[in-house]
């Protein structure tokens, strides 16, 4: 065998060699599974709001004070939907073991009212028993983060547990007394006749400004095509701090939410 024939002999074996050892690796690469996702995710949760005071602090919405059998009782929990939406990141430890964490924009706003009964004049000069309702609105924003770890119970189904981090961007309010009967009766600012008294906006008096809640959740992924599944969820949380310090304000939230994941 002459020198060129050698050379020619070895260049070819090498190749093959180079060729088989990449295809092996491309092999491995296919079958080794893709651990590490990033989504998108957007909810439109249900908030429940624990409530349990009369007035916010340093802006009493009672005012004048009735007293007695007429003094109006407290505010009470209530219902409210909002919307959130996020970026989320997942690293597959095992084949069913994942942690997570999360990063949304949400609001939590709500309305509240109480309602008291007591007389006021009528355009004619006479009283007349009246209702009268005290509302509270509030605007919160905040910038959540939710590090949580998951667990896949069967095929597409998993389990999630963490906890909701909130950080309060703004928290205003918007508070008033209005008359709603008689529909001719009216309240007496000292000069004129008036239907709404107490009405006032600003910053929402003493709001913390960090919040932490546990959550729980359950999700199921619908794959879509090779490495991009969607995921149906829905998440409780279990609200541990105030929304404003120092009285009976807290919220439990359910937020049912889509999310899509693509695997790399």
């Amino acid at each position: 065998m002459n020198r060129n024939t050698l050379k020619t002999a070895l260049g070819i074996a090498l190749m093959a060699a180079f060729m088989t050892i990449f295809a092996f690796d491309a092999d491995a690469q296919s079958l080794r599974p893709r651990r590490f996702s990033l989504g998108v995710y957007g909810s439109y949760g249900m908030d429940m709001n624990n409530i349990d005071f009369r007035d916010l602090p340093t802006a009493p919405i009672f005012t004048p004070r009735t007293g007695g059998a007429n003094e109006p009782s407290p505010f009470t929990s209530t219902n409210a939907w909002n919307p959130a939406f996020g970026l989320m990141m997942e690293y597959l430890i095992d084949d069913r073991f994942s942690v997570g964490l999360r990063a949304n924009y949400a609001t939590q706003n709500a309305r509240i009212t109480t309602r008291a009964n007591y007389r006021v004049g009528r355009s004619d000069g006479t009283f007349a028993d009246a209702v009268s309702e005290y509302v509270i609105s509030d605007s919160v924003n905040v910038i959540g983060l939710e590090p949580m770890a998951s667990y896949n119970v069967w095929e597409g189904l998993s389990v999630h547990l963490g906890v909701r981090l909130n950080f309060v961007l703004s928290a205003k309010y918007y508070q008033a007394e209005n008359l709603l009967e008689p529909s001719d009766g009216s309240f007496f600012d000292g000069t004129t006749p008036i239907r709404t008294r107490n009405a006032r906006t600003g910053d929402l008096p003493n709001a913390n400004t960090f919040a932490i809640a546990p959550l729980v959740g359950v999700s199921y992924a619908i794959p879509i095509i090779e490495r991009l599944t969607v995921h149906p969820e829905v998440f409780y949380s279990f609200g541990l701090t105030p929304v404003v310090k120092d009285i009976t304000w807290t919220v439990r939230s359910l937020r049912p939410s889509i999310a899509v994941k693509y695997k790399f």
